[in-house]
């Protein structure tokens, strides 16, 4: 099991010990154990993204229903409470960060409560909430980058948000990733709900057997040297980026996490040469 599902296992039984473990407290004490605890000090720990009711954790909440079903949680999903099953991997965890835990679970005694501290405090995880104060602008057009390599889809929706993407243009070839977060299917029904546009372009996408055995920088520069190559005859496609970008803030997609290893990088410098620019996440 993994740390943090330890430390939400501790979240629920100090929050059901006092009465008030509904999904949203414990949503909110993680939150805070993030933002004020310091909690990700400790260990890997959940992020978090503006969504209806302020900061969300799409991770958070699968792990709730994973413990459940394996029996570290009961049946109660509006309520839940830890079993006897949990017991020793709560002794397991920490004191200190148990300490931290059991400090945050006392300083709240209701939802509306912890809300209204939250959305007070952290007003800029408000802007995607029903209820938000903030008088939400028109972005201004423009083209990013971003690669998904090392983020959970929580991380990477908060970087969307906060950079007011409304067009995510997904250029692999092939939508598919060990991270099923970021398959073409769950990734564009994780942005649709938080109001993103999900758009595939495989055309601009690089053959998976063109990336067999790529270890040097020099087999990487020849790859994209002569990616660089075939976009001459990508005018329609990359027209169309133009087009999007001039209408939308854009986020062109692939995996990598330094865009000098990724295709991407070569489509913003080839858009770069006619003028166009664009900014990496």
């Amino acid at each position: 099991m993994q740390y943090k599902q330890r430390a939400l296992l501790a979240v629920v039984d100090e929050l059901s010990a006092r009465g008030k473990s509904s999904r949203l407290m414990i949503e909110k004490n993680l939150f805070l154990l993030k933002k004020e605890e310091a909690l990700d000090e400790d260990m890997k720990f959940y992020n978090f993204f503006p969504y209806k009711y302020g900061p969300f954790s799409n991770m958070s909440y699968f792990d709730l229903n994973g413990l459940r079903l394996k029996g570290y949680l009961d049946e109660d999903e509006k309520k839940p409470r830890t079993t006897e099953k949990a017991k020793d991997v709560l002794t397991s965890l920490n004191p200190n960060v148990r300490q931290k835990i059991a400090k945050t679970a006392e300083r709240f005694e209701s939802d509306n409560e912890i809300k209204s501290y939250v959305y007070g405090k952290y007003p800029e995880y408000t802007v995607k909430s029903e209820n938000s104060k903030i008088k939400r602008t028109p972005s201004s057009p423009g083209i990013f980058t971003i690669g998904y390599e090392g983020r959970d889809i929580d991380s990477f929706l908060d970087s969307l948000i906060r950079c007011e993407v409304e067009v995510l243009v997904d250029v692999r070839r092939n939508p598919f990733s060990m991270n099923l977060s970021f398959t073409q299917k769950k990734l564009s029904e994780y942005l649709n709900r938080v109001e993103i546009v999900y758009k595939h372009i495989p055309e601009l996408g690089i053959d998976g057997e063109l990336r067999k055995n790529l270890e040097t920088p020099e087999d990487y520069q020849k790859l994209f040297e002569g990616y660089k190559e075939s976009l001459k005859a990508k005018k329609k496609e990359l027209g169309e980026i133009v087009s999007l970008g001039g209408k939308n803030t854009i986020a062109l997609m692939c995996f990598e996490h330094d865009k000098n290893m990724c295709h991407r990088g070569v489509i913003a410098e080839y858009l770069g040469l006619n003028n166009i620019q664009v900014g990496h996440l």
